[in-house]
């Protein structure tokens, strides 16, 4: 099923006196907008229908409005409805016509919102399947009269090139109504405007058919051409291909073909002179006026208005006193610029609210909402602060309060914040959301807390001078054993050869560990270490050779010793050997673990 989408806007007074005041204008958008989200009237979802009027309605806002749309919102399938109550006039330099909006000048049009653009812009780009523009509206300016061909004759405003694009396009259609001119003043129908109150009535039941429970838009507009005067009969301009369906069931979506989403424009096209207002007759079920229909009509409006006054407004509140529906219209319209993503109007739109009623609940969560949204936590707090003194009871105030709180880092008393929310509201799923954000901060604040405790004094990118000298003192403790692993052997025979072979390879294991370590994790200064271990062995070495008399065989004291004693050779040997592998074998392993550290990048990490 398709969504109905409405936007319905009204202006009774201009800034330019150019534009007279109107009487009605807003008074019938408000109407119109409460009978379409009424229940028991048009029963359009709340949600989908924006009403605009006053003071709040200008150019740039409802030009956004209507384009965000027809062309964002809107889906294959849907129908747009938009109403405008108030001035309208053309261009006395082209002849084109303009939308006036509560702060547009007659002299400088482009203040206005021009037709041509706006209809290529929204009724061309939208994928609706239906798109209705209903103009209810005052002729202004003397160029009227210049190219209009009867009294109330609306082509001028629409122009030969919507009027052609129009024929060449289906289900897109503009429907407008003179509310007065020059000639003709402004007149009203219990208390609405004659069209609005007469559109109403329709929607009530004479426009309806029986048999399908739906209003079409050919259908009220065959009631109104039926039931209105000259002035303010509606002229219907475009051609349907499927009927528009106001009120009732609507199609189903697989049902509406999705429009090209092109909307052709012939520059300097003329209108075809067989097109005219009223593109269809009066259907056949269409009533025949009489007293008694109109009684029976009455009564039907009557109970009509009297529910919708009743019955919610397009901003979810009920009809107030003028100053609550001007706050009212007030925080609609910064919920709209919300939407179109402009965080500067919505809060100036708040602020206004504030002036008006500073104590107004629903505009301090909006600003408290947006300042969160701009990082100015503090002073959101501050906001919601003064929330919940008026409401304390405000399970909104407190889950945002947690949130505000859970962003300043203040996790305690924001999982305290969030657990009164929850008390208040225990159904609300997105309470229990912020909950676990917040408790999964509160973990990773602490772990970070651990994390800054260990690295309080981070080792320096050479791991500090006391690793320097602890590992100076490993690698030398390690040449010791194995001096002393060799030497045991030479000095104490009788002692058990596993003794010596374990003090041997203890030694050599710490040479090779503590060299490979600390290579690799800390680079040269520790390479620099082995090989000041590794020029000890190689100096012990060599100490030895010469007294064993290298230069002078036969002569030196160890090769004596030998010859009175031959079982001292092989622990001898194994001396030599085990100092060459001391003084090479650490090198090679702290040369690789160098080489090993640069390749991965550790020293870098630990910067």
């Amino acid at each position: 099923m398709g969504r109905r989408l409405g936007l319905v806007i009204g202006v009774n007074s201009y800034q330019d006196s150019a534009f007279r005041p109107l009487q009605y204008a807003e008074t019938d958008a408000r109407a119109i907008a409460q009978w379409l989200v009424n229940t028991q009237g048009g029963n359009w979802a709340p949600s989908d229908v924006q009403l605009v009027q006053g003071a709040y309605a200008t150019r740039e806002l409802v030009e956004t409005l209507i384009t965000h749309l027809c062309v964002n919102v809107a889906g294959p399938g849907d129908l747009v409805f938009v109403y405008f109550a108030g001035h309208a006039f053309l261009d006395e330099l082209h002849g084109e016509g303009y939308l006036a909006l509560s702060n547009t000048s007659y002299q400088q049009p482009n203040t206005g919102i021009h037709l041509p653009t706006l209809a290529q812009q929204s009724m061309g780009r939208s994928r609706a399947a239906h798109v209705v523009f209903m103009f209810d509206y005052f002729q202004t300016g003397q160029f009227w009269s210049r190219h209009r061909q009867s009294p109330y004759d609306s082509r001028p405003l629409l122009g030969a090139t919507i009027l052609t694009a129009l024929q060449q396009t289906n289900d897109r259609l503009i429907l407008c109504s003179c509310r007065g001119n020059e000639i003709a003043p402004e007149s009203g129908e219990k208390t609405l405007g004659i069209f609005a109150y007469r559109m109403i009535l329709g929607f009530c039941g004479p426009a309806n058919d029986p048999a399908s429970k739906q209003t079409t838009l050919q259908s009220l507009n065959a009631f109104l051409r039926s039931s209105l005067g000259e002035q303010q009969r509606p002229q219907l301009y475009g051609q349907e291909r499927t009927p528009t369906v106001l009120v009732g069931e609507m199609p189903a979506a697989s049902a509406v073909a999705p429009q090209s989403g092109q909307f052709p424009y012939v520059p300097g096209g003329q209108s075809p002179a067989a097109f005219s207002p009223g593109v269809s007759p009066a259907p056949p079920y269409a009533p025949r006026q009489t007293a008694t229909t109109d009684m029976v009509m009455n009564q039907a409006f009557q109970s009509a208005v009297a529910t919708a006054q009743m019955s919610p407004t397009t901003s979810g509140l009920l009809m107030l006193s003028e100053v609550d529906q001007q706050c009212a219209n007030l925080l609609m319209q910064a919920r709209q610029w919300i939407k179109l993503q402009n965080p500067v109007e919505a809060f100036n739109t708040v602020e206004q609210v504030l002036h008006i009623a500073p104590n107004n609940v629903t505009a301090l969560v909006l600003k408290g909402q947006l300042l969160g949204t701009v990082g100015r936590f503090q002073e959101a707090l501050e906001v919601v602060d003064q929330v919940l003194k008026k409401d304390t009871n405000n399970a909104l105030a407190w889950s945002m309060r947690a949130a505000l709180l859970s962003n300043t880092d203040q996790y305690q008393m924001a999982l305290q914040a969030i657990e009164h929310s929850l008390e208040l509201d225990p159904n609300d799923p997105e309470t229990y959301a912020i909950k676990m954000s917040i408790m999964g901060q509160m973990a990773a604040y602490q772990s970070k807390g651990n994390s800054k405790k260990l690295l309080i004094h981070p080792p320096s990118k050479q791991g500090g001078a006391a690793s320097f000298f602890i590992d100076l003192g490993l690698q030398f403790l390690g040449l010791m054993l194995g001096i002393v692993g060799v030497g045991l052997p030479i000095l104490k025979p009788t002692l058990p050869i596993s003794v010596a072979l374990i003090l041997q390879s203890l030694g050599l294991a710490i040479l090779c560990i503590n060299a490979a370590r600390g290579s690799f994790l800390y680079g040269f200064a520790r390479f620099l270490v082995t090989l000041l271990i590794s020029g000890i062995a190689v100096a012990i070495l060599a100490a030895g050779v010469i007294l064993g008399g290298v230069t002078k065989i036969g002569t030196g004291r160890v090769y004596v010793m030998i010859l009175n004693n031959h079982a001292l050779l092989v622990p001898l040997l194994f001396f030599g050997t085990w100092l060459a592998a001391a003084a090479a074998i650490p090198v090679l392993i702290s040369l690789l673990s160098l080489i090993a550290g640069l390749i991965f990048g550790v020293r870098r990490k630990k910067k």
